[in-house]
């Protein structure tokens, strides 16, 4: 279990990763939110965040880090409708699937967590063995999250 949890930090740390520079002209608003939460104002960055995503509603990135900074603050359901609306406006990372399974997982809703962990994993993530322990640990767990018929 203590690997487990080493593994989850590591995915974490990518689902909250670096943006692109689309959002380059927020510098200020983007290193106000990390200061933020660097400082453990995790209200105060997703204040920021809100923000970024009311002056750019059309911006992936803004959508990610709102959804990130959300799964920190343990708002697991807003943090899924972020990343979601992050893939909806085209991002086609790894990352707001990995954030959508930890926020799944930390919901207790196994199958939609083992679905975004094997969505992250073919859309390249870089920690692709981390990503199997978690899934083995989801398929070790509960059975039936995998939803093959036993």
């Amino acid at each position: 279990m203590p690997r487990l949890i080493i593994v989850l930090g590591c995915l974490l740390a990518i689902a909250l990763g670096p943006t692109s520079t689309a959002l380059a002209q927020d510098e200020a608003a983007i290193a106000a939110g990390q200061e933020k939460a660097a400082a453990g104002d995790f209200k105060g960055a997703l204040q920021e965040y809100l923000e970024l995503t009311r002056t750019h509603p059309d911006s992936f990135e803004a959508h990610a880090l709102l959804g990130g900074m959300q799964l920190l603050d343990q708002h697991y359901p807003d943090a899924v409708k972020s990343f979601q609306r992050a893939v909806s406006l085209g991002d086609r990372s790894a990352r707001p699937f990995l954030g959508m399974g930890m926020a799944y997982l930390h919901m207790g809703q196994l199958g939609p967590a083992r679905a975004a962990f094997v969505e992250a994993k073919s859309r390249g993530v870089a920690d692709t063995d981390g990503v199997d322990q978690v899934i083995s640990y989801i398929d070790k767990s509960d059975p039936d999250a995998t939803g093959i018929q036993h």
